[in-house]
């Protein structure tokens, strides 16, 4: 089981257009994981283009890739297959890509419910459950009709 702790979504800036969290982090304030979570998108953008998209971080993993402005961040367990990660994240790109029509930060920021309704039906409780497409698009279809 592919075991997601977070995923983070920011612009080249470093501005956050969308965090899902999947790990109770009660020892941490909303300061201290604000803190955190700024720290390891710095981390990402500073990274030069020759660098490979994994890192650690305080002991966890983090994997990320670049589309366009967007950054697309996750925290995974240690354990966890970088290829594996970077596969599922450009899978919700290609889904987010066929439900914006060319997704771009203006379309996460103006359309976030539906944004987080496509990442809540590919991945549950940190565990990537849906990853066809088409499957993910239809059920976001049906709730754009009511």
């Amino acid at each position: 089981l592919v075991m997601i702790k977070f995923i983070i979504l920011v612009n080249k800036q470093g501005q956050t257009r969308l965090a899902r969290y999947y790990e109770d982090r009660g020892d941490l304030t909303a300061e201290e994981r604000t803190s955190q979570e700024a720290d390891i998108v710095r981390k990402c953008l500073m990274r030069g283009e020759n660098q490979c998209s994994f890192l650690e971080y305080k002991g966890e993993k983090i994997i990320y890739r670049r589309y366009a402005s967007l950054f697309f961040i996750l925290g995974v367990d240690d354990d966890e297959n970088e290829i594996g990660i970077l596969e599922f994240i450009h899978c919700l790109v290609e889904t987010m890509d066929r439900y914006f029509e060319n997704v771009c930060e203006l379309d996460i920021m103006t359309q976030l419910e539906k944004a987080h309704m496509i990442v809540d039906d590919m991945v549950i409780n940190g565990c990537v459950v849906e990853t066809n497409k088409n499957t993910i698009l239809a059920s976001i279809a049906v709730l754009d009709k009511t």
